[in-house]
């Protein structure tokens, strides 16, 4: 008994040491872990917060874990990545607007330019017949209904832009529609020396949601386009329904001069001209066909366009068809 607890008090302070070791290791072992499972997480996620503090939203946080602290870093990442989508919009935005501003002025200003040269010449007596002043009057007169026309289409894409026009979708036969504008455009004046044709897949009723002011606005808005670039003797615009299973296709297709295939993506930007001296000989404002894209986005549909030089440009259109109970009709 006595050599037993002579053992015991021998190696006592071994057994106390070896616990301590022990117990020190565990601690350190478990600090390395949870270091390196939480708190250098957290000092990632520190760091993170710090750039996009000084305005870097383009440092990413990437933990490669699963975990609930994994969970919280992606949760981060997601908001640093909308927070720089935001602003990368927003500064997008600006420029846009710094290049709508600079358009209208420019358009603005020719007209305008054209208006005070001829009041000049009424007021320095350059106008001094009678012929010369109604020629100057009729001058100004059209030079201030280009301004109106083209305030008009600045104040309708402005609402397109801004989502602010209200879309009135009713049920309406497409066919009938289409062949209707077709006997309006033979007598509009405009289309004198031009041959307006129409075709329908099928020749039966195509029904579509659609709204009929802002339809026949597209329609007037290409036909437009399509009377500025016509250079050959024999005019012709076409205007062909495609009947598909879930929308109708609508194609105007003119015999022009055609487009650039360089230009062709382009021509349904704001203000784009095919010519870069951005001459408006042709009365143009550069906002119809922007208008025509921003209208069939209102409707979900799409727009797109062909063309070859010489030949002639075509733009189609789509609009989505009524579903027909079986049955119903009949």
């Amino acid at each position: 008994m006595n050599l037993f607890f002579e053992n015991a008090r021998k190696f006592f302070p071994v057994l106390v040491l070896s616990l301590l070791v022990a117990i020190g290791l565990t601690n350190g072992i478990l600090t390395f872990l949870v270091s390196r499972s939480i708190i250098k997480p957290l000092y990632a996620l520190k760091h993170a917060a710090e750039e996009i503090k000084e305005g870097n939203l383009d440092h990413e946080v990437n933990l490669k874990r699963k975990d609930e602290i994994g969970q919280l870093g992606a949760a981060f990442e997601e908001m640093r990545y909308r927070l720089n989508e935001s602003i990368r919009l927003q500064l997008q935005y600006e420029e846009n607007r710094k290049e709508l501003i600079s358009n209208i002025s420019h358009d603005l200003k020719t007209p305008i330019t054209g208006i005070r040269a001829c009041v000049e010449g009424i007021q320095d007596g350059i106008a001094d017949t009678e012929l010369k002043r109604g020629k100057y009057m009729i001058m100004i007169a059209k030079k201030t209904e280009e301004m109106d026309r083209l305030i008009d289409e600045l104040f309708l894409y402005s609402k397109l832009d801004l989502k602010q026009l209200p879309f009135y979708l009713e049920p309406m036969d497409l066919a009938a529609y289409l062949y209707d504008c077709a006997q309006e455009l033979r007598l509009d004046l405009r289309m004198e020396g031009v041959t307006i044709t129409f075709t329908s897949a099928g020749n039966r009723p195509i029904l579509v949601m659609t709204d009929r002011k802002n339809l026949y606005r597209i329609i007037m808005n290409i036909i437009d386009n399509c009377l500025k670039y016509m250079n050959k003797i024999n005019k012709e615009i076409r205007i062909k329904l495609y009947d598909g299973e879930e929308e109708a296709t609508i194609k105007i297709e003119d015999n022009g001069t055609g487009i650039e295939s360089a230009a062709l993506p382009h021509i349904f930007d704001r203000f784009y001209r095919e010519d870069p001296s951005r001459n408006t000989a042709t009365g143009g404002s550069g906002l119809g066909l922007a208008i025509v894209k921003q209208i069939m986005e209102g409707h979900g549909g799409k727009v797109w366009a062909e063309s070859s030089i010489g030949v002639g440009t075509s733009i189609y259109f789509t609009l989505k068809k009524i579903r027909v109970q079986d049955g119903e009709g009949s």
